[in-house]
């Protein structure tokens, strides 16, 4: 049995790699432009609390994950990702937040800025709130956590 082709189906069986080919690139780019919208994320505590004086402090928001610590004078972001910006906010009593702009200590994962952070938790039992904000990309990771300090440093 012979099958014959009328040139209809010979040009759609031609053209039908190439479609396919065009239609999966084109959604490659799409699904790339919806993920570099600007998005917002919250950030929380993993553990429930933050003690950044004993390095006890690790927020996260979807698959980043930021350490929050204080090491001599300086308050120091660890993430697991490349920050674009960081910016650490400790807040007074009355809601007063003072900005500290972080700048990049060893590479994008590490950041850092001068703070009296460590004269005001330095005993144990004080209690300070802060508030990060860090960029990737466009998106904007926010949280706002009280840093409870139990014991002495590790």
């Amino acid at each position: 049995m012979k099958f014959v082709m009328n040139r209809h189906t010979k040009m759609a069986l031609l053209v039908a790699p190439f479609l396919a080919m065009i239609g999966w690139v084109a959604s490659d780019i799409w699904v790339e432009s919806q993920t570099l919208k600007n998005q917002l994320y919250t950030l929380e505590a993993e553990a429930g609390y933050c003690d950044v004086m004993a390095k006890k402090c690790i927020l996260h928001a979807n698959d980043l994950k930021i350490s929050v610590y204080q090491q001599n004078n300086k308050t120091v972001l660890n993430s697991t990702m490349p920050l674009d910006s960081a910016t650490f906010f400790m807040v007074d009593n009355s809601d007063n937040a003072r900005p500290f702009l972080m700048a990049v200590d060893k590479s994008p994962y590490y950041w850092s800025h001068p703070t009296d952070f460590a004269d005001v938790n330095q005993k144990p039992g004080s209690k300070q709130k802060f508030r990060i904000i860090a960029a990737i990309k466009g998106s904007r990771y926010i949280g706002e956590f009280v840093s409870t300090t139990l014991g002495s440093k590790i």
